[in-house]
C-alpha cells in the first residue's frame, strides 16, 4: 500500500465497487487488486477498485463483443437471410406468374365471344 492516504477499509471499498466485502478480501488473496490485512480487516486503495472496475468493464466489453459476432450466431444469420431472400423470389414468382399479362385474358375472353357467333365490331 503505496500511500496511507488513499487506503480504505473493504467495507468503503464495497459501497464504491458495488461487489461483496467477502468477494473484494478474495481478489486481495488471488493478488488480483492490491492489499492487505492489517489485524482482522482488510484494505485497499480506491484506485485499485476503480482499476478492477474498468478492467472488468473492458474485458466484459470484449466479450460481449465476441458473444455477438460468434460464428454460429453469424451462420445462423445467413442461413436466415437466405430462407428470407429465396421465399421473397417464389413470392415475385408466383405474383407475375398470377399478374403476369392481363391483355391474354382480354384476348381469350373475345376469343371466346365469337365462338358463339358474336361479331365484334370494328
Amino acid at each position: 500500500m503505496e500511500n496511507l492516504k488513499k487506503v480504505i477499509s473493504l467495507k468503503q471499498a464495497s459501497k464504491i465497487s458495488g461487489y461483496h466485502q467477502d468477494y473484494l478480501s478474495s481478489l486481495i488473496r488471488r493478488e488480483e487488486i492490491k492489499g492487505g490485512k492489517v489485524g482482522g480487516s482488510w484494505f485497499t486503495t480506491e484506485e485499485e477498485i476503480k482499476n478492477y472496475i474498468f478492467k472488468q468493464k473492458i474485458h466484459h466489453k470484449k466479450w460481449a463483443i465476441r458473444d455477438f459476432l460468434s460464428s454460429k450466431r453469424i451462420s445462423n444469420i445467413f442461413i436466415y437471410a437466405f430462407i428470407f431472400v429465396a421465399l421473397f423470389f417464389i413470392g415475385l414468382h408466383f405474383y407475375n406468374k398470377k399478374n403476369s399479362n392481363p391483355t391474354e385474358a382480354v384476348n381469350t375472353k373475345l376469343s371466346d365471344s365469337n365462338e358463339f357467333g358474336i361479331m365484334n365490331e370494328e
